[in-house]
């Protein structure tokens, strides 16, 4: 368990008061404290006084203006703070090209904070002048007078509203007559020492410990090692409580936090996945949470405030509001269903009043919800209203206006839920104070800047005491913990490097003892750390990376004399490939075979010959996809969707041959009848798509142009005129052909393959003029080189095709249609059939006359047996090469412990060898 410093301890028993940096080692101290009094046998105990130094502060002017009976401004809220510093420096730089004013306003709040706490006078600073943007000299505007300026600013609307931050008015205060004592910190802020508050011996009570270097291969690699060290120190003592420390991007502590709770519960983790910004959690936790506005139901609700503000979005962002789950009414099933019809109309863009427009057509089957969301946001709109106000009526307002919505929901809340609905309305309260700052702002400003304000907020919800916590502090800890693990600690990262504040000079820096500002600091803090660290464990491990991607890193001098012979190098080997590293036990679920449920036989193929194609590609993704329905959502694509130029193709040359009937017919007609035909089959063709694809209706009886015509997209208009331009290429290669009659165009044919139906639609049927007909398949996509003779033929639809025709076809093909190139490619009885296709080669040792034959009988045995596995329900993850380039099933398809198996028989081969 973690546990409070005998010395804090007394403090308490006493009546005394504990200061630590931050909320997180406030809370992590309060709950030490509590552990101690449990195990004492207690039910019932004077809370202690652990407080922030922010909160303790602000709690020691109180005290000051109540003994004193002076006149003390009131303390700024934090919301006001931000929003001062925001507007004073976006007024100082109004005449400067900026990328953010609110990181920047930040960035100066941050460096007045430094400032104070050192106690460094900021307008001495900028007299004094320093290197700058503009150069040396006070003249030169540097950094430190657009500080300078900002704060002076940022005092001024303070007395104009009667109000002061707590770092004003440190010096007006006494040093205090009660025990208080600080822990947590290496060395105190001077502002503390002015105090008269002590710092607690860092060295603690206990013996400090010996820490373990752990050399890992890579930072992933240092990852697993956390977790799997976890998950031992737990099974050693369930009541273990661990800290650690992971300096850098959030991401990573997210991933490590996962990797955790798979590691010690990857049971619970699947069925109850917890969450950092969402969830309490009992097992591990994120020190400092994350922003509010990262947390989902507050990122709907800023999400439909921005909708109801005017301003546009992507059709994902659209879709991912739709289908949250914080809606009251519509119910989940209808919206979906909404979301499923608004991909069908391949808008890329909307903004809310295009979407209640495009909801306006919904189908019947859809109406009732399309209008109920389609009122909620009219009325939404309306409470939102429009002009200027204050930010207290724009704080009404977005309540207002999400409860129409009826955010969030009326689903069943966990208590980090609830806990998140309630920050949110607290935050909201929060922006109204605003109102004393500023009388008006605009709607926009409004929700820009209230997001700002949710994106700025760190939020976390209250926890139990937590077995692992992660933090990104490298810090001092204040409790003692049964185990630390710090990571990262390579030689440019500890000693930290030297990051001076660049709005402060350096040499008031320097003079000030600001640790930050110089490599003798930064040293001096590292060693620090590492005697407050060894004073708070009982097991530590320091940790560092052999390498990050491509750079080759060395581990901290400072962990020297620790380190063990073989420094500098791995542990150990650790596999370098992924899908390897990202197994987890106890995380698969194992199949003793790999056969799922038999498909009945007295039903059809489902996708007619994509079952077979799918089959062919990689059984796995055959049966999730056509018998789990595991397809992708279909999204709007700019331009014409790759289906719809299939079908826009497709249709215009079924027209096209139905005209022309021969070969015979094409030769006759001259380059401009033939010109006008295809262009005529075409329009036709895109008229009959657009009103299938549920286009609006037209605005006149008159059927004008199809390029003029303002009822087709200009896309459509472009897609028609290349569909143009490839057919006219088509027609020059059919030019060249040996004589022949198109039979059939479209043609819908049932093959039965082992007890099953098949339906197929064969593209097109040629009767040759030498005799026998040709099977020919219209392309559109990217063309691929064939594989007739392997076992996994590349066309196995051509083959179903080859089945349902009967013997007399002697030849099939591809007819590839793209603006790279208009062929023919397939396989035939002779090469004088078709152009460009190659005659037939025959098996090993067989007669070449008979070649046709025998490989027909070849290719029939291999329909049989793709329509068999299927009809058997064979879901082996077995892909052609390139199969999973594209397929949407590949994380769920095993295809990882496939291919470890192998690797680990390879590597054993090689070893016995």
């Amino acid at each position: 368990m973690i546990r409070l410093p005998t010395e804090l301890n007394e403090v308490l028993k006493q009546g005394g008061t504990v200061v630590v940096p931050s909320r997180q080692r406030a809370h992590a101290a309060r709950l030490a404290h509590a552990a101690a009094e449990l195990s004492r046998g207690r039910r019932v105990w004077p809370t202690p006084d652990i407080l922030s130094v922010e909160a303790w502060l602000a709690r020691d002017v109180e005290r000051y203006a109540a003994e004193s009976g002076a006149t003390v401004p009131r303390l700024l809220s934090p919301a006001e703070d931000w929003f001062l510093w925001r507007q004073c420096a976006a007024e100082a730089t109004g005449d400067l090209v900026l990328v953010s004013r609110g990181a920047l306003a930040e960035a100066l709040r941050r460096a007045s904070a430094i400032a104070a706490d050192f106690g460094i006078d900021i307008r001495a600073a900028a007299r004094a002048g320093g290197p700058g943007l503009g150069g040396p000299g006070p003249e030169s505007g540097t950094e430190a007078e657009l500080l300078s300026e900002v704060q002076r600013a940022v005092d001024e609307r303070c007395r104009a509203l009667g109000a002061a931050t707590v770092s004003s008015l440190v010096s007006q205060l006494h040093p205090t007559a009660s025990l208080v004592v600080g822990a947590g910190f290496l060395t105190l802020p001077p502002r503390l020492k002015s105090l008269r508050v002590p710092l607690q011996d860092a060295k603690g009570d206990l013996p400090a410990a010996t820490p373990s270097v752990v050399i890992a291969t890579d930072e992933l690699d240092e990852l697993e090692r956390i977790a799997q060290w976890c998950k031992a120190q737990v099974e050693h003592d369930p009541a273990a409580r661990l800290l650690i420390v992971l300096a850098g991007a959030p991401g990573t502590r997210e991933r490590l936090a996962t990797l955790i709770r798979q590691a010690i519960k990857p049971g619970g983790w699947l069925s109850e996945p917890a969450s950092a910004a969402g969830h309490a959690d009992s097992l591990v936790v994120i020190e400092g949470g994350a922003p509010l506005a990262r947390v989902p139901a507050v990122a709907h609700a800023l999400a439909t405030l921005s909708w109801l503000g005017g301003s546009p979005g992507d059709f994902e962002a659209v879709s991912e509001w739709l289908r949250a789950p914080y809606w009251s009414s519509p119910g989940a099933v209808a919206r979906a269903r909404l979301d499923l019809w608004l991909r069908e109309r391949e808008r890329m863009h909307f903004n809310l009043r295009e979407l209640v427009a495009a909801l306006a057509s919904a189908p019947s089957t859809l109406a009732s919800a399309a209008r109920e969301i389609s009122t909620q946001v009219n009325k939404a709109t309306l409470k939102l209203g429009q002009g200027a106000a204050s930010p207290r009526e724009w704080s009404e307002r977005f309540r207002s206006a999400l409860e129409l919505f009826g955010w969030p929901g009326e689903r069943a809340r966990s208590s980090g839920e609830q806990q998140t609905v309630v920050r949110f309305y607290e935050l909201l309260d929060e922006f109204g104070q605003l109102a004393a700052a500023t009388r008006s702002i605009s709607r926009d400003n409004a929700i820009q800047w209230f997001g700002e304000l949710a994106t700025r907020t760190a939020f976390r919800p209250a926890d139990d005491d937590a077995v692992v916590t992660i933090s990104a502090a490298l810090a001092a800890p204040v409790v003692r913990y049964d185990g630390i693990w710090i990571a990262g600690l390579h030689a440019e990262a500890f000693p930290q490097p030297v990051q001076p504040d660049p709005f402060i000079p350096l040499a008031a820096q320097l003079a000030a003892g600001v640790p930050a500002a110089s490599a003798s600091g930064r040293l001096a803090e590292a060693q620090g750390l590492l005697s407050s660290w060894r004073a708070s464990a009982d097991e530590l491990v320091l940790s560092a990376p052999a390498r990050a991607e491509d750079l080759e890193l060395l581990p901290s001098p400072l962990l020297a004399e620790w380190l063990p012979h073989t420094a500098g190098a791995p542990e150990a080997t650790v596999s370098v490939w992924l899908p390897a590293r990202l197994h987890r036990e106890g995380m698969l679920e194992s199949f003793a075979d790999e056969v799922g449920v038999r498909w009945s036989t007295d039903k059809p193929l489902p996708s007619g010959t994509r079952s077979l194609e799918l089959q062919n590609n990689c059984p796995f993704r055959a049966y999730a996809e056509l018998r789990l329905g595991s397809t992708p959502l279909d999204a709007p694509e700019p331009g014409i969707a790759a289906d719809l130029r299939g079908q826009l193709l497709h249709a215009a040359l079924q027209k096209l041959w139905q005209q022309l009937r021969d070969s015979q017919g094409l030769q006759s007609l001259p380059d401009a009848a033939l010109q006008a035909a295809i262009h005529r089959c075409v329009e036709e063709s895109a008229n009959e798509l657009s009103r299938g694809a549920h286009a609006p209706p037209p605005t006149s009886d008159a059927q004008g142009d199809l390029f003029g015509d303002p009822n087709h997209s200009p896309s459509l208009s472009r897609e028609c005129r290349r569909a143009e331009r490839l057919i006219r290429a088509l027609c020059g290669v059919e030019r060249e052909r040996a004589p022949f009659r198109v039979e059939n165009t479209e043609l819908d044919s049932t093959l039965t393959l082992v007890g099953a139906q098949l339906r197929v639609r064969i593209d097109r049927v040629d009767v040759l003029e030498s005799g026998g007909r040709a099977i020919l398949d219209y392309k559109s996509g990217r063309r691929a080189t064939a594989d007739w003779y392997g076992e996994r033929p590349s066309h196995p639809q051509l083959l179903a095709y080859l089945a349902a025709l009967g013997d007399d076809v002697v030849s099939m093909a591809t007819v590839n249609v793209t603006a790279r190139e208009v062929r023919f490619d397939g396989i035939a009885s002779s090469s004088a059939l078709l152009p460009k296709v190659r005659g037939v080669e025959a098996p090993f040792g067989t007669d070449v006359a008979d070649a046709w034959s025998l490989r027909r009988q070849e290719w029939l045995a291999r329909v049989e047996r793709l329509a068999a596995d299927f009809i058997a329900g064979r879901a082996t993850v077995d892909p052609k090469p390139g199969a999973c380039d594209y397929c949407h099933v590949a994380s769920v398809c095993r295809i990882a412990d496939r291919v470890a198996i192998a690797d680990d028989n390879a590597s054993g081969e090689a070893t016995d060898g």
